[in-house]
């Protein structure tokens, strides 16, 4: 593809990557363990970290995925006079917001509906897991042989770090697509690929390798830095090396602080916040992001999965997903409010689309992009607002489109990184990051 298409940012079909592509799109914390010139290899493709932007409200963002595509009608957007076949089987809730409903299976995020709100008219044209899963997760329709980063990796590019913890952090694993693309891999997520509810959770390589004491450690850093002192020598105006090193140190930091390990041990929690967060894997992964975000970690990915519902959805949904999503997100608002985080944490709950009015002869709803709902709260965003509207049958939006570079711009304002900046890739192609969206105006200032 030539440069004036890849401008384009023309819609194509693509090729689906690999599964071992995806499994190795995050930043696995293994590679912390060689710490020598392995890792400064494995960095080479960082670039340069950029001058500081605009202050927004939010210091941090943390992003709710929920795989495979939440229904709207049987979460947020409840239809209850509609025909029983596009209604379903759940009732409608009045919420702590005045005017706002949403499903009988979410009581308890009910309650915290004043501190969140909803787009109600969410639309795209990409019904395909991979293809939704990469516009919602870069503001981007994907395009063959072009990475684009992801809003976490973006971040991560743009604003400064704090202490050793990385900047950008996927939690259990990494989202697809939620790579840095042609940011390099210095900016994919750092992940424990590891559920937090296991009663053995542990972060592989956050503590020294058997036999190597810190005073080695020490050495073998001392070592690495003569080397490249050695080499800068005859680099002397090579940005790049600068990157590389800035990430080593970041690497070597996290591995001897004491206060990046305390942030990934979840067992430093009493037994009831654990509780209240629920013994699931969202429940514990919300408390650990919790953690991170305390520790200074700028954007925080929680996947939870098991939302692809072709087929009995709504026993298996009021059986699992939905009392575990309703008390892990609603616990995870309540204790960033009282913690006085919630105001510089911004919360996105997602999917990558949402699901047709229409219950199919399985019992379940199908793949449906043409509308669907987003919540957020948190980061300046105003609480117990809806933006937008589906139509009476939630087929499409009925007012006030919100498409992902939309959202991707709503995004970026609140972290106050501009949105109609341009990054440029290692082969020249300028991309605004959010091309043609605007932020919701309703929502933030």
């Amino acid at each position: 593809m030539d440069r004036e298409s890849l401008n384009s940012i023309a819609c194509e079909e693509y090729n689906q990557v690999s599964r071992r592509q995806l499994m190795t799109s995050g930043v696995k914390v293994g590679v912390l363990s060689a710490l020598g010139i392995g890792l400064t290899d494995y960095f080479q493709m960082a670039q340069a970290m950029p001058k500081g932007i605009d202050s927004g409200k939010a210091t941090s963002v943390v992003l709710l995925w929920l795989g495979g595509g939440p229904s709207h009608i049987d979460t947020w957007d409840p239809k209850p006079d509609a025909p029983s076949e596009i209604r379903g089987d759940f009732k409608p809730l009045n919420t702590k917001a005045d005017g706002i409903q949403i499903s009988e299976h979410f009581p308890m995020i009910g309650k915290q509906m004043d501190k969140l709100s909803i787009i109600r008219s969410m639309t795209t044209g990409e019904a395909a897991h991979e293809r939704g899963t990469h516009y919602m997760m870069t503001g981007f329709q994907p395009i063959p042989g072009f990475g684009v980063p992801s809003f976490g990796s973006v971040a991560s590019h743009y604003l400064k770090g704090k202490g050793a913890l990385p900047p950008y952090i996927a939690v259990p694993s990494p989202v697809m697509y939620g790579g840095a693309g042609f940011l390099g891999a210095a900016l994919d997520p750092f992940s424990p690929d590891a559920d937090p509810n296991n009663p053995g959770f542990r972060v592989r390589d956050m503590d020294l390798p058997d036999g190597m004491t810190a005073e080695r450690m020490d050495r073998r850093k001392s070592l690495r830095a003569t080397v490249d002192g050695l080499f800068s020598k005859l680099d002397k105006a090579s940005d790049r090396s600068k990157t590389v090193n800035s990430f080593y140190e970041r690497a070597y930091g996290l591995l001897a602080s004491a206060e990046a390990r305390a942030a990934f041990d979840i067992n430093q929690e009493r037994p009831e916040v654990r509780d209240a967060y629920g013994r699931t894997q969202v429940g514990q992964s919300l408390l650990l992001a919790r953690r991170l975000v305390e520790g200074g970690v700028r954007f925080v990915t929680v996947q939870s999965g098991g939302w692809d519902t072709h087929a009995g959805a709504f026993n298996y949904l009021k059986g699992g997903p939905m009392p575990a999503l309703d008390r892990a997100l609603a616990t995870f608002t309540n204790d960033l409010a009282q913690r006085g985080l919630l105001e510089k944490t911004l919360i996105v709950v997602m999917g990558e689309f949402g699901r047709t009015p229409q219950i199919n002869r399985d019992g379940g709803r199908d793949h449906h992009a043409r509308c669907f709902s987003v919540a957020l709260g948190g980061g300046g965003i105003s609480g117990g607002k809806v933006v937008g509207a589906s139509d009476a049958r939630g087929f499409e939006p009925a007012e006030r489109p919100v498409k992902p570079e939309d959202l991707s711009a709503t995004i970026y304002k609140a972290l106050g990184i501009d949105y109609t900046e341009s990054l440029t890739s290692p082969e020249g192609v300028r991309v605004t990051l959010s091309r043609g969206g605007r932020h919701l105006h309703e929502l933030i200032g």
